[in-house]
């Protein structure tokens, strides 16, 4: 495992390499398998220069968390041309926070139709630049949309909206990522007999809705208070329901 990296890497020069943030609960990686098989699916995708194989990485990850006695924290592996590195950080969201639910705004940049958008790599100054204008903004993070006013995704997390009974999220062919918790409402819908739609959302449509909620790998899912000045119910019984299987 690498923790440094020269300043020939292309991670150094380019910030070329990809990651992922791997949840640790009782000592287990959440969906491990879905992390592993979104991370090795983007470097054959961007054929990058990467030559750990699955199993090794996979080894790796078993090995470290037991190692390090690691629970309930936050697991980041990195990839790049250089090797791997993993590393742990605290999970930041609580009950207080889950409570009042998140605050969002729109961030000032307005993206295209780029196939990076869709892949996790360790080029986030968008994401970092787009949450630090939501904090200077009195919010806890902001949407992405593109030049056609379409809702794309937050900083770091996917956007799911509910209305009559029925959840709509942008769809999976927009530049987004497609997230791995993402991946698991829609498995769960099809469970719960939950009606969900991909498609597209635009700004001008989010006040048509009841209820918003985020989704990433660390948050489970969080329910959305506000987006500028539209206020969106407390409760809803669809998320209600997601939250027992995902966050419980």
């Amino acid at each position: 495992m690498k923790n440094n990296v020269s300043f020939n890497s292309q991670l150094t020069k380019f910030g070329i390499g990809v990651f992922e943030t791997i949840k640790i609960k009782d000592g287990h990686p959440m969906y491990l398998g879905l992390h592993l098989d979104r991370i090795f699916k983007s470097i054959n995708d961007l054929d990058l220069d990467i030559n750990e194989s699955r199993s090794f990485i996979e080894t790796k990850i078993i090995e470290y968390i037991k190692c390090e006695k690691i629970n309930n924290k936050a697991l980041r592996l990195t990839m790049f041309d250089e090797g791997y590195n993993l590393s742990i950080r605290d999970i930041v969201y609580n009950q207080e926070i889950y409570n009042r639910g998140f605050k969002l705004c729109i961030s000032p940049i307005t993206r295209g139709d780029s196939i990076i958008y869709r892949h996790k790599t360790t080029n986030y100054f968008e994401s970092i630049y787009t949450k630090k204008f939501a904090a200077n903004n009195g919010c806890d993070d902001a949407i992405f949309t593109d030049c056609y006013g379409r809702i794309l995704e937050c900083s770091m997390s996917n956007i799911f909206f509910i209305k009559e009974g029925k959840i709509y999220t942008p769809h999976e062919r927009l530049p987004i990522l497609n997230g791995t918790t993402k991946r698991r409402i829609m498995e769960l819908c099809v469970e719960l007999k939950i009606n969900i739609e991909q498609c597209d959302i635009k700004i001008k449509d989010m006040e048509k809705f009841e209820f918003c909620f985020l989704s990433n790998s660390l948050m489970g899912v969080m329910k959305v208070s506000q987006i500028n000045k539209i206020k969106f119910e407390c409760f809803n019984n669809i998320f209600e329901k997601l939250w027992s299987k995902i966050n419980d």
